[in-house]
């Protein structure tokens, strides 16, 4: 053989491994609320811990951080950096407490932080070689993952896995909501408005009709996870996708718009009417009046997270050096001087990692918000209307709910859905979103 045919075997066996990796990757992603669901099946039925759900993303994460080193070395070093000055504040802490458990947490936040991020990065890599497939890959992850939340919910129904709110083992009164074998409920209102709202627009493009009879389905799914986040998202998602895919007609008054507002109108007063009584046989409207005497309108919409922002403020004004401020106090050591979580992204993220925690939620929403526009403005993309909607939700969310940027379940799906939002943007002929 050749000196030539050599290189040319060599750069064949290279591009193999490479797609290889690539279809190993999109598979991984797929799984991994399924993952996540064998994970919560071992918590709700033997009490124990596999960490299943992490050692799947840990190696997910890993396979992509190596792909991403072969294509482009300089921006996995970049990437890294980061993630090391993310840490500085959990290594400052781990210093001052000298706790190996509460280092590992902190890491592991921090990973769960990054991680919708470097998907969204591996993807937007991978467009430029195999922009078709990452579509094609993308919509049968998605699809899957849809079912096995529909699943969950289904077992939830029967009576197996985690309750919302409350312990389902003790009196029926004391829980509220079902998960199925998810772990974390208001990780559950962040995957339900991703894939709810994917499915949606996706019924929305080819089966109008089929769409008009899912979006009772996808309110009774938002009531039995009874959140108010899936909840509100519920109505937003099946009114809103029809006018976010109206693209450029988006901010003008149309004939669609109109015909809606009717329908709106006796849709929110019939569940007004029906949800009232729902609400008070599960308890859920005890707990909306006790947050509404105890802080208004305010206590119903953060459930007392308002309370632990004042704490928090509190803690920050006593305790705070120069460190903390820019490199965070870590969930660790935040925990020994108030709450370790807010449950308001943005809040924990700084909280947690200082300036660099900031800057990454800002990126998030500079670099997912433009994506997810840009690929709107396409009349030939397939995703971006709904993408933009879901980032819209995700981000209101994420403001009075917490548990979306900082969700490692979520995480996945986040980076994919942009993902998409930017291959639709390069097979319209764009090189770059800048």
């Amino acid at each position: 053989m050749s000196d030539v045919d050599k290189t040319l075997f060599k750069q064949f066996i290279i591009q193999d491994a490479k797609f290889a990796f690539f279809q190993l990757t999109f598979l991984m992603i797929g799984l991994s609320l399924l993952v996540d669901t064998i994970n919560g099946f071992f918590l709700s039925g033997i009490g124990i811990d596999p960490k299943l759900s992490a050692l799947f993303k840990l190696i997910l994460l890993s396979l992509m951080l190596f792909q991403i080193g072969a294509y482009a070395p300089r921006l996995l070093a970049s990437i890294l950096l980061f993630f090391f000055m993310m840490l500085l504040g959990p290594v400052i802490s781990f210093y001052t407490t000298v706790s190996l458990a509460g280092f590992v947490d902190d890491f592991t936040s921090g990973l769960k932080i990054y991680t919708a991020m470097i998907v969204f990065i591996y993807i937007a890599l991978v467009c430029h070689r195999w922009p078709s497939l990452v579509l094609k890959y993308g919509k049968w992850c998605l699809v899957f993952a849809f079912i096995v939340l529909s699943a969950n919910m289904l077992l939830g129904v029967l009576g197996f896995g985690f309750s919302s709110y409350g312990n389902a083992d003790s009196e029926s009164s004391s829980a509220i909501g079902i998960k199925g074998f998810f772990y974390a409920a208001n990780e559950v209102s962040g995957i339900f408005i991703v894939l709810f709202g994917s499915m949606l627009h996706l019924l929305w493009q080819k089966r109008k009709f089929v769409y008009v009879l899912f979006s009772p389905f996808v309110l009774l799914t938002a009531l039995l996870i009874a959140t108010k986040a899936a909840m509100l998202a519920a109505a937003l998602l099946i009114f809103a996708i029809p006018l976010f895919n109206e693209r450029h007609k988006l901010l003008n008054l149309t004939w669609l718009k109109v015909r809606m507002i009717l329908p709106f109108i006796v849709v929110m007063t019939i569940l007004l009417i029906v949800l009232v009584p729902i609400f008070e046989s599960t308890g859920l409207w005890n707990r909306f009046v006790w947050f509404y005497e105890k802080k208004g309108i305010i206590g119903i919409i953060l459930s007392g997270r308002d309370v632990f922002i004042i704490s928090a403020l509190d803690a920050y004004m006593r305790y705070a050096n120069l460190a903390d401020i820019l490199f965070g106090f870590s969930k660790t050591g935040l925990g020994m001087i108030t709450k370790n979580a807010m449950e308001i992204d943005p809040i924990d993220m700084y909280l947690w990692h200082g300036v660099f925690g900031i800057v990454l939620f800002l990126a998030y929403l500079a670099v997912f918000f433009r994506v997810s526009y840009l690929s709107t403005m396409n009349r030939n993309s397939i995703w971006g209307p709904a993408v933009l909607l879901i980032n819209i939700t995700l981000f209101a969310v994420s403001m009075i709910a917490g548990h979306i940027f900082i969700s490692g379940m979520l995480a996945p799906l986040l980076g994919l859905i942009n993902g998409l939002a930017y291959a639709d943007y390069i097979l319209s002929g764009k090189k770059n979103f800048l």
